[in-house]
């Protein structure tokens, strides 16, 4: 079989990882990774990813740079005779392929969304999602988007307390500026921190007690939907780890198979091509939409290791190949930890080693650490005690 070319860029090496080696467990899939910072290096450095066997080279693009990605696309990456498929693991990422689409289409795959431009930032809108979701039936919260004008945001009527605030475009939204909010004048005085740090878009919404948090990571195309089971998100990460999944479980549908044709029906009416994973929670026994992401998240990994590895449907669908031998049942209750994220969380004081080596000790799989690709791990261990110190100096400078 001849070898085909994926390309997987984004900021998190670690998530990067977790793609890196669903691709290279494909049978002829070589692999570039393209790092996305903030500020060129001087000297490019190695992150732990681009140490997996799976990984043939790898470059550094500027975050927003538009051009700059383009340039290392075009003059880097470009195969002849080949188009080879871009695989992004943030939404920033998977933004910046979009907006330089027209200079890249003619070389390259990438997702997109079945409309007059292909274009899949417009569907980052959490108000459009969230219309788009209420028109399949799911639940969501009640929401008032915000715009920042003049360096200032004004509340809209009808805001209800306690609120949260967060972006409301899934690019270009940072996390620490999600926040609750439990009255009018707390609002006004987070809103104004906002617009002078990071004035963007913003969604404020109806607050509710989040008993359950939900994952659901697919694939689709023209053809077909594959929704292999939910993962349970139990345990999440802090700090700039904010929400993202520490420790869950893969299970298949079981008594939620409403949910999976809501699913169904939601990405047909996008008429999406390309990886996918959606946000649900759960409070007072009741299912909401959160978020609909389009591009790889990092508990992926797991559902691969449980069993069903979704971005070989896509490289097989690009490659002619047929798909009726890829698996589509996962193991149920197959666990995992995301390593990088607890030990972040050690390191920087919001969890104990005690609980971290819980975690550890609980999870069938370890997002970092693979026997058979053990040189990322290697690497990453060697990284900790650095950040260690560096984060007891910062905690000593802040007393």
């Amino acid at each position: 079989m001849s070898s085909y070319r994926v390309i997987i860029l984004g900021s998190n090496p670690a998530t990067r990882l977790c793609l890196i080696r669903c691709v290279g467990a494909i049978e002829g899939c070589r692999v570039t990774v393209i790092n996305m910072v903030s500020k060129l290096p001087e000297r490019p450095y190695r992150t732990i990813d681009t140490y997996s066997k799976y990984v043939d080279c790898w470059f550094f693009a500027k975050k927003f740079d538009e051009d700059g990605l383009a340039k290392v696309l075009l003059e880097k990456c470009r195969v002849d005779g080949e188009k080879p498929l871009l695989l992004s693991v943030d939404d920033d990422s998977a933004s910046l392929i979009d907006r330089i689409q027209d200079q890249i289409k003619n070389h390259f795959c990438f997702s997109n969304i079945d409309n007059k431009t292909g274009a899949i930032a417009e569907l980052m809108d959490k108000v459009l999602q969230k219309n788009l979701a209420k028109q399949m039936g799911f639940q969501v919260v009640e929401s008032w988007p915000v715009d920042c004008i003049d360096g200032e945001y004004t509340i809209p009527e009808g805001v209800k307390y306690p609120c949260y605030v967060k972006g409301r475009l899934s690019y270009h939204s940072a996390k620490q500026y999600q926040k609750k909010c439990n009255s009018e004048d707390e609002l006004v005085n987070w809103l104004r921190i906002v617009a002078q740090k990071n004035p963007s878009p913003l969604l404020i919404e109806e607050y509710i007690e989040i008993e359950k948090e939900y994952g659901i990571i697919g694939y689709s195309d023209s053809h077909y939907i594959i929704l292999p089971g939910i993962v349970d998100l139990l345990d999440s990460g802090h700090g700039v780890h904010k929400g993202v999944s520490a420790f869950g479980r893969v299970n298949n549908f079981g008594n939620n198979e409403t949910l999976k044709r809501q699913i169904e029906s939601f990405i047909k009416n996008i008429r999406l091509s390309g990886l996918f994973n959606i946000d649900i929670v759960e409070s007072h026994g009741k299912l909401y939409f959160v978020e609909l992401n389009l591009r790889f998240a990092a508990y992926g990994y797991a559902v691969y290791r449980a069993g069903v590895n979704l971005p070989a449907f896509y490289i097989y669908r690009l490659r002619n190949q047929d798909i009726s031998a890829l698996n589509t049942n996962v193991t149920n209750g197959f666990s995992y930890v995301n390593e990088k994220v607890a030990m972040d969380d050690v390191i920087y004081g919001y969890r104990s080693l005690n609980d971290y080596r819980h975690l550890i000790n609980s999870a069938d799989c370890r997002m970092i650490k693979q026997d058979d690709d053990y040189d990322p791990y290697m690497m990453y261990r060697r990284a900790i005690p650095v950040l260690l110190i560096k984060s007891r100096i910062k905690r000593l400078l802040q007393r």
